[in-house]
């Protein structure tokens, strides 16, 4: 019964993305676009198996370089949990700063400039062309004028993480 929620919650997540981005509204398509996309990092944690953590400590959604979301993502987790495990957001200036993370966004520039790390028990998401055949487990990607994600099972399962079969129907399986 709770993963039936949690489905729905992600399909409202989906469906609500799947708003047209104004082609006449750079600013405000692009707030559109990252306000969805804090909204998928926070619901990625839920249909994610995650290898064993302390109890008390906080699900850690990290952003690597300049950070496109503003203060949009932490307003998306803030007071929220997941598994009983409070949220929190840690911006990061480089990858060897990257520590304690479960969950890293990695913007088109920096993907450019730092490439994906591959580590145990961290989710990578990006938003880039080649972010996947860089060892990205989830990518996002505008077609349509719409936001959509492909993830790639092969790279979650190296990093030790078992994606929802929920969540895979729901993205681009590559």
């Amino acid at each position: 019964m709770m993963r039936r929620a949690m489905f729905r919650a992600i399909a409202a997540v989906v469906l609500a993305s799947g708003l047209a981005f104004p082609a006449g509204s750079p600013t405000g398509s692009e707030d559109l676009e990252y306000q969805a996309k804090a909204a998928f990092l926070f619901n990625f944690l839920k249909f994610v198996e995650w290898p064993a953590a302390a109890a008390d400590s906080p699900w850690v959604i990290g952003v690597l370089g300049p950070d496109p979301f503003s203060d949009v993502l932490d307003q998306t987790v803030l007071g929220k949990m997941v598994n009983g495990r409070r949220v929190e957001i840690r911006r990061y200036s480089r990858l060897n700063d990257v520590k304690d993370c479960n969950l890293l966004f990695i913007g088109r520039a920096e993907f450019e400039r730092s490439g994906v790390p591959v580590q145990k028990g961290l989710l990578t998401v990006g938003e880039a062309p080649g972010f996947l055949k860089s060892g990205g487990i989830i990518n996002f990607y505008l077609a349509d004028k719409r936001l959509h994600f492909e993830i790639r099972a092969l790279a979650a399962h190296s990093a030790g993480l078992q994606v929802s079969s929920q969540l895979m129907k729901l993205g681009r399986a590559l």
